[in-house]
This record gives C-alpha cells, structure tokens and sequence, in this order.
C-alpha cells in the first residue's frame, strides 16, 4: 500500500468524540472537535499536528451541538444549537462572544438542521482615495454628527461594583467587589452588527487597541456583508449580517422541510437551495433565493443605526443601574441610603455601653441642629471618623451631578439624534414600504428622551439644593425660608408620565419662524401679552410630577428595542423565492448519505455549474447510487463487486437547466481490479479534487485517497422518454435505467495511504482544499483514533509520534 500523503499527527482520543465535515478551519491549521461529557457537549480546537489547544463547554444539558461553521476572517466559530440557537465563540479561547436570537418571533424556528457562514468579495476599489476619509457615512446623517461629538466617558469596569465607601471616602476599608458581567435581555436579543463603542460615540475604558473595543489600526473586514445562515427541520432559512445582525427567517418549503444545500454567489444577495421535501426526496433544481434589498447600502446603514441606539441604550442603562446601586445597595455592597440608619445604631450602641445613657440619637442630633453644641458622646462619636464630613457630602454631590448630567444628559442627546434619523426614514413612503419602521413608537421614544433630559437636569438641581441644605449647620437661618426637600424617593415612584408643557415648556414648536409669529402676535395685543407672559412665569406646582429616572429609562429601553425589532425583517420579508417543487419517485432520499455539493459560476451568461456526488450506504436497496456534495457536485455509486462513479454536472440559468453525466469505475490497483471497495466517506477537496476513504473488503484496510474529477469527458443526458426528472432521487432512476446511454470508463486512485486505525464501522471526514492548508481529517467509528494528514507534503520517516 502506497504513503503518498504525510501523516501530521495520529491521536488517540481520551473520550470519543465527533468530527463534522465542516471542522476545518479555512485559513489556519486549526479543527474543531465535539465531545459530550456528563450532559454537556463541549467543543475542542486542536491543531492538525495533535496538540489541544482549548476545550469549554457550549450547552447545557439539554442542549446538543448540530454545526459549526467558521467565519470569513477565521477568528470566530459559529456553533449551531439543538433547542435552536446561535453561538459566537473566539478562537483564541473559546468563550462565547454573543448568543444570537433567531428571529423572527411570530415564526417559530424548529430544530436547526445545518449552518453556514458565506463571505462576500469586495468590490474593487477606486483608484481615487476617499481623502475625507467618510468611511461610507453619508455627510449629515446621524452618525456623521456623532463623529464630530467629544467621546462620552468610558464607565467603569462592570465587573466592578461601586461602593458607598467609594462614594463618600470616610475612613474605613476601601473594598471592591467583583461580579460578572450581566446583560438583560432587551439589550443580549438586540437586533445589532458586532459593537463598536467608538462608532456610538463612546470612550473606551482602556486604551488597548483590539477588535472588542472597537478601535484597531488595521480593520480586519472579512466579515465585512458576509451571511450566517442557519436551516431548521420546518423549511426555514435564518440569515444574519456580518454573521450578527438578524435579517429574517425565510419560508422555503412545508412543515417538513430541510435543506440539504445552499450556495451563495460570491458577489450577489443571490442563493441557490436545495430542499429535502417530506424527509425523502430532493428538489433536482435549486430553488432561487434573492435578497434584492441587500445589494443597496439601506440595510447596512440601518442595522448601523440599530447598533448605536443599542450601544447608548446599554450605556445609558447602566448609568442608571450604577446610580440605582449605589444608593440602594446590593446583595454584596452597601447603598448610600443605609449609611445614616447605620451611624444612628453605632451611636447608639456608643451612648449605652461607653456612656450609660440611654440611646436616644435623635434628640442629641437635634439639640446639636438648635445650639450648635454636642452633647460628650455625640462630640467623642464625631471626633471617631465614622461621621459623613462636609467634604464626604460634596464627593456625593459631585458624584451624582456628574451621572446625571455629563454623562447620561449626553448619551439622551446622541440617542435623540439617532432616533431622529430613524424618524425621518419612516417619513419618507418608499423606505417605510420596505422596513415598517413603528413611527408612532418613534415618536414615543423621543418623547421619553426629552422626558429623561428634563428629569436629569431637574434631579441634578434638586441634589445640589439638599446638599446646600445639609451642609449648613447655622443656627440661626436666613430670613428666607429653603426650598421644600423633596418628600418621596426618586427611585421608588412610579414611571414619569408628565409632559414638557406640565413643566412651563411651550407645547408649540420652537422654530424661530414660530418663535417671530408668536412675538408678532404679542406686540399687535399688549395687554394680552402682559397677561399671558404673566401666566407664563408664574411658578407652576411640582408636587405631582412623576421623578422616576430609573422607571422611564427601562421603558425608554424597551421602546428602543420594539423600533429595531420589525424592521430588522425587511430582508427576509422582501426576498423574492422561485423554483419547481420536486416530484417523489419510488427512491427515498433516506436511502442515501446526506447529500453534499459544490457551486461554480462559469461565464459572463450568469450560469451556475453543480457538480454532485451520490453514494448510497451498505445497508441501502440502491446500493449502486448515493449522494456526497461539496465544492463541485458529481454521483459516486459502488457496488459489492463493481467500482463505478458516477459523475452529474449540471448547468443552471434563468429558466433552464442542462444535465451532463461521467460514469467511471473507481478501481484499486488498476482496470478490472478484484479488490472489493466500499466507500465509507468522501468529501470534494477543491475545484479539481475529491478526498474519499475506503475500504477494500468488509474488514480490510481502511485508506485515504484522492480522485480528480476536472475532466472526465461528461456526455450530455437524456432520461428515458415520457420520465419527469424533478427530483434527484428520479434522476438517479433515470440514470440508472438509461445507462446504456453513457460509456462509461476507468478512473483508478492514483494517491492514496493507508489508515492506522478505521478497521470496521463508518468514519468521518473533514477537509481543507485551500492552498497552503491542503489537509485531511479522519475519525474513526468510536470516535477516539483521530488521523491527520498533509495532502501535499511529502511522506515523513517512519516511527511518527503517537499523542494520547
């Protein structure tokens, strides 16, 4: 037996494991593999040359891994869930970077099936630079305004808490919780590209230039429009932008419906899919899928406006959330509001063990408000350090004015101008038509920012009163009477309901065009505009205003959110889906391996080539016919004691098809071999190669091996008259009956190696056809020999190192 091919690495597995034919990653010399340990399936990378580099845990228990696909730039993996859902994991540890919802919600995803991720190629680029450097943002749009902004404050670290010793620095212990990081729901199932804080005109809490904070000197953009598309067992296709933003579920068959294939063009919106209907027979010709609305810039930039609001609804949310802890505390940290009651008791306890008094701390305090004069024990409880100083107080002070107003007040402004933008598109009929953008939840949106505006601004003043009021111990008051302290919590009544008119604002607009015209009107009255300015100043009562900061910014949120939600859609909803539903025929697609193929595009004619590869199991009545795909498409069929491949491209255009058939008898050893092969997997390498593993007798040697299919002289077919070939299943059929028609010839396996392990069962393959990373990945039927080979490289000496 020849070693045409040089093994890297033979390693025995210490629990079994699974190997998808997908596990390879493109650009690196890196694969995926699957174990299930105690309930929980984990993933592992490793390298080709047999070394682990990670390995975490993905689901939970009732959870199970059904796909992996890589992204274009090869640094993140794309998991696919049974209950359905979508995993990000990196590649350089493989925690999870984002779990993404699967939309849409009034259609219901059932088990996903299968996953994809399709990059697009870029465009060439103009010769002329951008020397404005835009990076396509449109002069005057919301984002352009934002990139002229000052950067918002980067907040603290969320794995930190704040404390209410930080807050007033009064002698004692300067502690820092820790805690993880935790996401509410509006914002994890957000509609939304990948983050970029900086693109949302906010800081960064470091200054480390990486991917995940959004600033890089040299922008990676691979994933740039690439698709994720995921297919459950109900017909339906979910497909996502930049492999996060949601797009849309797509309806391409019934209730049981799979998809065995999908292409995309490279350069277009356009896929090409192959369903399965029923569980048993396959669609011959793909069905068309056009996203029309992808090959314009509106949907980018929408999801670009999505990703913003989202990134300052989560700033601004958890400014709040911060403000929200640090007065009432945590299950782990100590709110400011408990700091008083706290200092109460501990004077307390002071007046009765160290003074024999009984505690009564009020009427100390209080007689120290009236006199100025402490009592002994409230002067030696003072003089302790375990008090709130005047300087304390003002760090308070500081602390709040600066949440309130420099940094959520600005965030509110920046989201108001985004969702001004959105505004405006819902304005204009025929980009409405497409997105249904909500308007009249728009419109509540702004109205809950100018609310939170006001109430920032207005809670901010309010804070500097009381202190003013605290601070100030004098006995002897100003003749003016204080403003009233605020006599309810802000954080504790119900969500603001008001409106800028409850506050004194004008309820007509404020353009000056306006402003003049009012002024006009008031000048040809005087008398009326005495009376109605005096109306206007008067002071207004306040005491029934609803100041719940934290109520309106959650709901604030959630509108935010519902703005996003149905427009993300519009893709899916605009697609236009057209193909010819396949006829049954008396084969059952269960009677074949799970069908596989390779797309090509030929010619300026806009022509699509498949080449398919059909091969049915041991255990199958058509044993003579089966089905593997990849990169080009052709039909592999052995029998016991026959060899024959055979091969089917097929052209497709606008409105027809034209089918071409090889047929070859796949031979060890030369023609008229005796040795008897069954194939156990196969897997198309690239343009002109196909990887196959066999096994040449019921329990003989198992071998890697490599046939070339470019050109095999494929003859044009013709099914026998009066038969209908809508199905592969039916051409198989056809095939078989004419076969007659087709001469047939040798192809023997002129490279191949011998496997170590693979003695009996099936196996499973994954490849790598793409130049410099040209390897072979088997795993055996028990899942724990793991064989890994260079395709190109020459045959390494003997003795190679085995890995446990």
């Amino acid at each position: 037996m020849s070693n045409d091919f040089a093994s890297l690495a033979e390693v025995q597995l210490p629990v079994p494991c699974r190997l998808l034919a997908s596990a390879c990653c493109p650009d690196k010399d890196l694969l995926i593999l699957i174990t299930r340990l105690g309930g929980h399936d984990r993933i592992s990378l490793w390298k080709m040359q047999g070394s682990k580099t990670w390995e975490v845990d993905v689901s939970t228990d009732s959870e199970r891994i059904v796909g992996v696909a890589w992204s274009p730039d090869g640094q993140t993996v794309a998991i696919a869930h049974d209950p359905p859902s979508i995993s990000l994991h990196s590649i350089q540890d493989g925690q999870s970077e984002r779990v993404i919802s699967i939309p849409p919600s009034d259609v219901p995803i059932s088990q996903l099936t299968s996953i994809w991720w399709f990059h697009q190629e870029k465009p060439e680029k103009s010769p002329i630079p951008d020397i404005f450097k835009r990076g396509g943002v449109i002069t005057g749009s919301a984002h352009s305004i934002l990139r002229t902004l000052p950067l918002l404050d980067p907040l603290r670290d969320d794995s930190q808490q704040l404390t209410a010793t930080d807050l007033f620095a009064f002698q004692g212990s300067q502690t820092t919780a820790r805690r993880v990081k935790d996401v509410p729901d509006v914002i994890k199932w957000w509609p939304t590209l990948q983050p970029d804080p900086v693109f949302a005109s906010i800081n960064v809490p470091n200054a480390t230039r990486t991917v995940e904070n959004g600033i890089v000197d040299e922008v990676d953009d691979a994933n740039l429009n690439s698709i994720l598309a995921v297919a459950d067992c109900a017909g339906h296709l979910a497909c996502f932008l930049d492999g996060t933003y949601p797009l849309g579920s797509i309806q391409l068959g019934s209730s049981n419906t799979t998809v065995a294939s999908l292409f995309k063009d490279p350069k277009r919106p356009v896929f090409l899919a192959h369903p399965v209907n029923d569980g048993s027979f396959t669609d011959l010709l793909p069905t068309h899928i056009f996203l029309s609305v992808l090959e314009e810039r509106k949907v980018r930039d929408f999801a670009k406006l999505s990703t913003t609001a989202r990134e300052l609804c989560w700033y601004i949310q958890r400014v709040i959330e911060e403000m929200h802890t640090a007065w009432f505390g945590s299950s782990i940290t100590t709110g400011a509001r408990e700091l008083g009651p706290k200092w109460v008791r501990s004077y307390e306890i002071k007046q009765q063990e160290q003074y024999g008094l009984k505690p009564n701390a009020i009427l100390d305090l209080t007689t120290l408000l009236l006199t100025d004069r402490p009592s002994e024990a409230l002067a030696d409880y003072l003089g302790s350090g375990q008090q709130m100083s005047e300087r304390s107080l003002q760090k308070w002070d500081s602390a709040v004015t600066e949440a309130l107003v420099n940094v959520l007040v600005p965030a509110c402004q920046r989201l108001h101008l985004v969702l001004g933008e959105v505004r405006g598109w819902s304005c204009l009929p025929t980009l409405n038509s497409t997105f249904e953008i909500p308007s009249e939840t728009v419109a509540q949106c702004l109205t809950m920012v100018n609310q939170t505006v006001l109430l920032a601004t207005w809670l901010a003043a309010a804070a500097r009163r009381e202190h003013n009021q605290t601070v100030i111990l004098n006995p002897n008051p100003a003749p003016e009477a204080p403003p009233a302290p605020l006599r309810h919590d802000i954080l504790e009544i119900p969500s603001p309901t008001f409106t800028p008119e409850d506050l004194g604002v004008p309820g007509y607009d404020l353009s000056v065009s306006m402003a003049l015209q009012k002024a006009n009107e008031y000048l040809e009255n005087p008398v009326q505009t005495a009376t109605e300015t005096q109306d206007r100043f008067n002071q207004k009562s306040l005491e029934d205003i609803d100041r719940n900061l934290e109520a309106l910014i959650k709901s604030l949120v959630q509108s935010c959110r519902e703005v996003f939600d149905r427009p993300s859609g519009a893709t899916a909803r605009s697609a236009t889906i057209s193909g010819q539903p396949a006829i049954s025929s008396s084969v059952s697609q269960n009677q074949f391996l799970t069908p596989g193929q390779n797309y090509g595009r030929q010619g300026d004619g806009g022509q699509y080539v498949q080449f398919l590869v059909l091969h049915a199991p041991p255990t199958s009545e058509h044993r003579a016919f089966g089905e593997f795909t990849g990169h080009r498409s052709f039909d592999i069929s052995c029998e016991k004691n026959c060899k024959t491949v055979t091969f089917v491209r097929q052209r497709y255009g606008h409105d027809n098809s034209h089918v071409e058939v090889a047929l070859h008898e796949c031979c060890v050893g030369g023609e008229m071999s005796e040795h008897v092969v069954d194939l156990l997997a196969l897997e198309f390498f690239d343009d002109e190669t196909v990887v196959m593993v066999y096994r040449t007798g019921e329990e003989g040697q198992a071998c890697i091996a490599t046939l070339s299919y470019g050109d095999l002289g494929y003859q044009q077919f013709q099914p026998p008259e009066g038969y209908v070939t809508k199905s592969r299943e039916s051409l198989i059929e056809s095939a078989f009956q004419g076969s007659g028609q087709i001469k047939s010839g040798y192809l023997p396996i002129k490279q191949s190696r011998a496997l170590k392990g693979c003695k009996s069962g099936a196996v499973s393959l994954a490849v790598n056809g793409r130049v410099g990373r040209r390897v072979a990945c088997v795993l055996d039927n028990k899942g724990t020999m793991l064989e890994t080979f260079d395709l190109e490289g020459d045959e390494v000496e003997e003795g190679d190192t085995t890995l446990d």
